[in-house]
Formats: structure tokens, C-alpha cells, sequence
């Protein structure tokens, strides 16, 4: 099955619970059930919160779905009874279908046996933990496991693999129950009420079964044609996404997802720019495009299209209103009203904090849906709709701003912008997402955002366990240290570890909030703290790769280690012209702002490079062109002194080529002082030598051949590569 049977599952949970509910009583199974029943005064909110209810005639199926789900949700949430019941007592029933709440209300018997059965044996105060336990991990089973079958297996202690999962439903439905009886051994006068209680179990099932079924078919559906819409705006398929939307908004006019994707078809659908990663450009007409060949309309009737539609959803969802006020100012923007746009997407930045919770209350079913994390389309799709309601990425009316600032040439304002998002979004406490922050500032405002922090290629992140992770039980736990090799201080810094392990897709990262430091010095490493991994038992020996986002109260960057920056330095330079030419594009406009490009950092290079090597001392002799070029140091090693210019293009250096990995030395160290970039080496220079320095970047890269004759370093030739 694609889907896991969540809700099932969970009833399965509670209704082991009530096995033991019966003690001192022998009714049948007949008696279990709502004619019988007199609710307590704990469950009695709840039980007058579904019987009260009146659903309306036109079910929302999203909020059906919420409800079917709920319970699964709620026990994995709630710390005891209490607060699940209050959880059942609170939810809105008005837009869910009245057999869901009938079938809901059946249920209510059981749980308040199984509550009444915890007050009177001791040795039971831990059945709560017990049935919370396994609806936690329902979510992560197989696919195609039998969910009855999987749950006995939790009860008894059975590996997963000795469950089969080919057992009939009417076979596995009762498993949990004799696996049960078997292994804990009941009492011979439980057993006629456990008998009791497994009939009306299943009577209850066989009812219920039918109507979840119903409902999740109906609602895969709509997912089906919602996911398609998704995936052809990733794919810059407007017109295909445009009519995928219509198919679900003829069916459901008021959903809430369509109408917002709508909109954004719509705008996009306006414009006639060249599609590029995730911004769409095409010409259908506004009604269900059946063939290319259909003239466009004029572009101001797409716009006034999803004005109305964005109008209608505000009307209908006046407390979800953050992402259609951020659609509304890219309306604005395309229509020139520039004043307009800048005040909807000020109000959008208000709204998104409060609406937090609202916005994202349906994300439980799409955590339901864990099939979507099987590809990258899937993760995709997920990425969209989180960014559609938390506001970052290409629906951050931060971002947005500051893009139309930097568009204008206000620097300042743009950059206040940006860091308006990251505290906006840092007191909405998510940070799953920074990746997608960063990722769309650097592919639309890749100048600014460089120059939040200009040295930032000369701070390194590194990650080692804290013990020997061959022998240790702790390899799941790192140590996290920052090397600040740039001349400047660092305060208040906020770490954000990013990992990429084995099995992930290329661009995904797991991000792990680290313990925020005071301040990192220059020329310094500082130990930021130990850190738990906590991804899909992921250990230490499974990193991959590894970076790191900093924030501190006025800057925000990337940092890598070490071996990131060289292999991503190498392989750029290594790149055909073709290849570069989009990291190329905005790292020249970035070069531009500074009056810099290839031909003149090779000139700064020839005028600014210095080379020492053996110090003098005594009567020694000593390779120096510069007699202070470090003052004290004593040591034999070459050193090399660059223009600083050079570290706006985040250089990497090596003598002899990086592809010979046994004859190319790097740096020991590396570190900006005042105007230049000192670099020194393990390798002492003799005469006679000729060393070939290489400075590799993904703009332009060098290579530096020195000589050392008559005692004296000389720099021979300097060529671009």
C-alpha cells in the first residue's frame, strides 16, 4: 500500500488499551458501545464537542483528512489522557463530513474504559507511554507492512522482519490481540472480558475501516492533482500547472492550496521572461490550455485574475492571510506599483509570525505522506508548500524587498532586508529551512549578500567526534570547532550545522542548531560545542560533507571546511566556459561593484606578491624580498604574501597542481592581516628550485612560477589558467 493505515493503526493502540478495562464486569461486546454509554467528567467535553457538532453539507476534504489523522497526532503529542481528550474537545468538526464524526464518537467508550482501567491498576501507569510509544513510530513503517501485523510485533518483542506482512486484513486484524493474550500470561477471569473487548473491537473497526478508506481515497486525488500543479511549476510548466489547479478548483473552489497556486500560475503566467529554477515564463490563455498555439491574453487580465482570486481567499481565509499579501505585492510589482507591493509585502512580514501555526496546520498530512521524501520531486513539493506558509525562499516578503532594492541600487536597504527575514524567521523558531534562504539570496541578490561578510572564505567549520567512534557508543555525538583565519572579530554567533550524510540527495543537508558562542576571535579556533546527530541513525562515519550558515547581529554567511572549499575551487576552475557561465555572471557583477575583473587581479597579483623563505641567521643565508615579511619568525618554510584583493574571489592555493594529490602542498597556514593574504608551507626552498604556485577560483584562476637563484627568490612568470 502507499500509504500507511495511520488512523487504523492508532485505533489499534488505544483498543489494546482496552483490554484490561473490564475487570469485575462480564457484558458482551453488544454493550460496548454508544447506547450504553455515559460519558465521565473527563471525557465529557469531547464527547459534546462530536455530538454537537453539525456538519455542513460541503465537507472540507482537507479538514476531514486533519480529523481522520488527528488521533494518530494527538497520542503522539499528548503526555497523558488528559491532555488528549482536551485535544478531541477543541477540535472544529463544522467542515467534517457527520459519518467521521459518528465513527469518531464510536471510539469514545473504549478510550474511556481504557482511562478508568489506568486509575485502577497501579501497575498499568505506564499503558499511556506504552500505546503513545507505538503511534509514534507508525508513521516510519514500510510501505507495504501490514500495520496489524507490524503493531503486534511492537507488543511482543518479535523482530520486524519475522512479521509477515502478506497476512489477509481479516486474518491480521485480531494478531495484536493473541500475540497479547500469549506473551503477558492474562489471568484465566480477564479472558472472557478481553473476549468482550476484541469483538467489539472489531465490530468497530469493520464499521470504521469503510469510512476512512472513503475519505483518504478521495483525498489522494486531490493530492494527485495539487502534486502535479506543484511539480510543473518546479519544472517551468505554467500552463500545465495552471490547468491542474482548475481541475481541483472545479471540484473543491475553496481550497486553499489551489487557489493560491492559482494566483501564482497566473503571475507567472503574465511575464515573458526565460524560465530559470523555479520562475516561469510562458503564454497560455487564462481558461484550460489545450494546445501551444493559443494566443496569450493581454498580460494586465492574468494580473487581474489572481488579484480576484487572491481577493476571494483572503475573504474566505482572513487568518491565513501572509501568503496571498505576498502575491499581491508581486502583482504590484509587475504592474509597477511599486508603493503598493512594498506595503503588502510590510504587511505579509507582520502576518506570517502570528498566522504561523494556522498556516502550517495541515502540514501533519503531509507528514502523512511519507512517500514524498523518497525523491527529490517529492522534497521538492514539501519545500514549496513550507515556503507558501512560513514565508521564506520566493514567498519571503523580506527577500522580496530586498530584492527590489538591490534591483534599485540601495545596497543598505537591501541588506536590512535580508537580515529582517533571518530574524523574522529566527523568532518563528524554524531553521529546517535556512538552506532555501540562502540558496535564493545567493541566486538573486548574489552582490549583497557577499558583502554581508567579505572574509567569509577564510572562516572554516570542522567536525570530529568526541571519542574514538570505532569503539565508542557516543558516535553519534560531534565536536564543533570554528577557525577564524580573517582579521576580524565575530560576536553573538548563531552556528547552524549543515550535514550531508550517505544516501542523501546532492543538495539536501540535515541542520542542526549548535550552542550559540559569544565571540570567535581573529586568528583563532574556537571549540563552539558537542552536538547530537539526530538524523535517520545517522553516525559520524556517514558524513559526507560538511558546511555551516553563521549569523551574527550584522553579518550572515557560508562557512565550509576545508576540504569543501578545495574541491569546489578545483572543480570550478576545471569548468568549460559554458559550464561557468552562471556562477560566473553573478560573481562578476558582485567583482563589478568593487572595479575588479580577471586582468586587473592579475596585476595586482605581479605588483603585490611577496616571497620569503630561509630567514637569516647568524651567518645563514636566506631567501627573503621583503625582510619583514613576517617579523620573528625564524623557521625555514616558504612564505608567500598576496594582494588581499585576491579574497574576493575565495581563493584556494597549492605548490604544483591540485590533480597530483602526491606532490600538491597546502598551505599550513592561511590567514588575512591588513592589506595581504599570508600563506606559508611545509617545504623549504633550495637553490636552484622552481616552484609553481596555483590559485584556483571559480572566477579566474593563476599560476605562479617562483625560482630560487643567487640566493634570492624570483617570480618568474604569472599566467592566467
Amino acid at each position: 500500500m502507499k500509504r500507511t493505515i495511520i488512523t487504523i493503526v492508532s485505533a489499534i493502540v488505544v483498543a489494546v488499551g482496552g483490554f484490561f478495562a473490564w475487570k469485575g464486569c462480564s457484558r458482551g461486546a453488544s454493550e460496548i458501545n454508544l447506547d450504553n454509554y455515559t460519558p465521565n467528567e473527563e471525557f465529557a467535553p469531547a464527547f459534546e464537542a462530536l455530538n454537537e457538532a453539525k456538519s455542513a453539507e460541503a465537507y472540507d476534504i482537507e479538514e476531514t483528512v486533519k480529523i481522520l489523522n488527528g488521533l494518530e497526532v494527538a497520542q503522539s503529542q499528548a503526555k497523558d489522557f488528559d491532555a488528549f481528550i482536551e485535544y478531541m474537545a477543541k477540535q472544529d468538526y463544522s467542515r467534517v463530513p457527520q459519518d467521521v464524526i459518528d465513527a469518531k464518537k464510536e471510539l469514545l467508550p473504549i478510550l474511556q474504559k481504557m482511562f478508568e482501567l489506568q486509575k485502577q491498576y497501579e501497575k498499568l501507569d505506564g499503558m499511556w507511554l506504552l500505546a503513545r510509544s507505538a503511534t509514534t513510530g507508525v508513521s516510519n513503517f514500510a510501505e507495504n507492512a501490514n500495520p496489524i501485523a507490524v503493531l503486534g510485533s511492537i507488543f511482543t518483542g518479535d523482530p520486524l522482519e519475522s512479521v509477515s506482512v502478506g497476512k489477509s486484513f481479516k486474518d491480521a486484524k485480531t494478531a495484536a490481540f493473541e500475540q497479547y493474550e500469549q506473551d503477558k500470561r492474562l489471568k484465566a477471569s480477564l479472558k472472557e472480558e478481553i473476549a468482550n473487548v476484541r469483538e467489539a473491537y472489531v465490530e468497530y473497526l469493520n464499521d470504521y475501516a469503510p469510512v476512512y478508506f472513503k475519505y483518504m481515497n478521495e483525498w489522494d486525488k486531490l493530492c494527485l492533482a495539487r502534486d502535479k500543479a506543484y511539480l510543473d511549476i518546479y519544472s517551468g510548466r505554467t500552463k500545465d500547472a495552471y490547468n491542474a489547479v482548475e481541475t481541483v478548483l472545479d471540484k473543491y473552489p475553496a481550497n486553499r492550496e489551489a487557489m493560491l497556486l492559482k494566483a501564482l500560475s497566473l503571475i507567472q503566467l503574465s511575464g515573458n521572461n526565460v524560465a530559470s529554477k523555479g520562475e516561469i515564463a510562458v503564454a497560455p490563455t487564462t481558461s484550460t490550455v489545450e494546445s501551444d498555439s493559443i494566443a496569450p491574453e493581454p498580460q494586465d487580465e492574468f494580473l487581474n485574475q489572481a488579484n480576484a482570486v487572491l481577493n476571494n481567499y483572503m475573504e474566505l481565509y482572513p487568518d491565513r492571510s501572509a501568503p496571498a499579501l505576498v502575491l499581491k505585492g508581486m502583482i504590484s510589482l509587475k504592474e509597477g506599483n511599486e508603493s503598493a507591493a512594498l506595503s503588502s509585502f510590510d504587511q505579509a512580514s507582520v502576518e506570517y509570525p502570528r498566522q504561523a501555526a494556522a498556516l502550517t496546520d495541515l502540514l501533519d498530512s503531509y507528514k502523512h505522506r511519507s512517500y514524498l521524501n523518497k525523491t527529490s520531486e517529492g522534497k521538492y513539493l514539501l519545500k514549496l508548500y513550507k515556503s507558501t506558509m512560513e514565508g521564506y525562499g520566493m514567498f519571503s516578503p523580506n527577500l522580496l524587498k530586498a530584492k527590489y532594492y538591490a534591483d534599485q541600487g540601495m545596497l543598505d536597504q537591501s541588506k536590512e532586508e535580508i537580515f529582517n527575514h533571518f530574524y523574522r524567521r529566527g523568532n518563528q523558531g524554524v531553521y529546517d529551512c535556512l538552506l532555501s534562504d540562502m540558496q535564493y539570496c545567493e541566486e538573486n541578490m548574489y552582490s549583497i549578500f557577499k558583502q554581508l561578510l567579505m572574509e567569509q572564505s577564510y572562516i572554516d567549520v570542522a567536525v570530529e567526534p568526541t571519542t574514538d567512534w570505532k569503539l565508542s557508543d557516543k558516535d553519534d555525538e560531534v565536536k564543533v570547532t570554528i577557525n577564524n583565519r580573517s582579521d576580524i572579530d565575530l560576536e553573538n554567533v548563531r552556528i547552524f550545522l549543515c550535514l550531508h550524510y550517505t544516501d542523501m540527495y546532492k543538495d539536501e543537508y540535515d541542520i542542526v542548531k549548535c550552542p550559540t558562542i559569544n565571540i570567535i576571535k581573529h586568528h583563532d579556533q574556537t571549540e563552539i560545542g558537542v552536538v547530537k546527530l539526530n538524523y535517520e541513525d545517522k553516525k559520524y562515519d556517514d558524513i559526507t560533507r560538511i558546511r555551516a550558515i553563521a549569523m551574527t547581529d550584522d553579518k550572515i554567511c557560508w562557512i565550509d571546511d576545508v576540504d569543501y572549499k578545495y574541491i569546489h575551487a578545483y572543480e570550478a576552475a576545471k569548468q568549460s566556459a559554458k559550464a561557468k557561465k552562471q556562477s560566473l555572471s553573478r560573481r562578476e557583477q558582485f567583482l563589478k561593484d568593487f572595479n575588479v575583473d580577471g586582468q586587473s587581479l592579475l596585476e595586482a597579483v605581479k605588483t603585490g606578491i611577496k616571497v620569503a623563505g630561509e630567514v637569516k641567521k647568524g651567518e645563514k643565508t636566506f631567501w627573503d624580498s621583503v625582510s619583514d615579511i613576517w617579523s620573528g619568525s625564524d623557521d625555514k618554510n616558504l612564505k608567500i604574501e598576496l594582494p588581499r584583493i585576491l579574497s574576493l574571489i575565495d581563493p584556494v592555493f597549492s605548490l604544483n597542481e591540485l590533480k597530483d594529490k602526491d606532490k600538491a602542498i597546502m598551505p599550513k597556514e592561511n590567514f588575512l592581516t591588513g592589506t595581504g593574504i599570508r600563506l606559508k608551507f611545509d617545504y623549504e626552498p633550495k637553490n636552484g628550485d622552481t616552484v609553481p604556485l596555483y590559485i584556483y577560483s571559480d572566477y579566474v584562476s593563476f599560476k605562479v612560477t617562483i625560482t630560487f637563484k643567487d640566493n634570492k627568490p624570483k617570480v618568474e612568470k604569472i599566467e592566467t589558467l
